[in-house]
């Protein structure tokens, strides 16, 4: 009986295996949704601050909206402000520099996220990026 009752359970795994395998060979290939990463995720905030960035498995030629949300919540579009624009090659590849300078008046120190939406503004991938603020300089007039 215990033989049996294997063998029905190996036979039940085998069939598992053909219909959950085969499920999957309908030809298509499951493709990666993007990825997008900020290479420099630390920026002091002073003026010249840069955020590099750069993102991949995009729809090529279908320029990549970008949303920036600080650490108090403030949520901006930046995608007008990053040069070169962020539009996706041939291989769904992008590269880009913020200089976040002219919103240093708005950004607040802390864990920043910058997200890349679709045209419905549906998250498709985001990224942190810590801004820290700038050392305090020596007051001249102390000797």
């Amino acid at each position: 009986m215990m033989k049996r009752g294997l063998g029905l359970l190996v036979v039940l795994g085998v069939v598992s295996l053909i219909v959950l395998g085969c499920a999957g060979l309908s030809g298509e290939v499951m493709k990666p949704g993007p990825a997008f990463v900020v290479a420099t995720p630390v920026v002091e905030m002073s003026a010249g601050a840069k955020v590099l960035m750069y993102g991949t498995g995009f729809t090529p030629k279908e320029e990549v909206t970008l949303l920036f949300k600080d650490a108090g919540g403030g949520l901006s579009g930046i995608s007008g402000a990053v040069k070169p624009a962020p539009v996706p090659n041939a291989e769904g590849a992008w590269a880009a520099q913020w200089d976040c300078t002219e919103y240093l008046k708005i950004i607040k120190p802390g864990t920043a996220m910058i997200s890349a939406v679709d045209k419905d503004y549906k998250t498709l991938a985001q990224a942190p990026v810590l801004f820290v603020a700038a050392p305090k300089k020596p007051d001249a007039k102390k000797k």
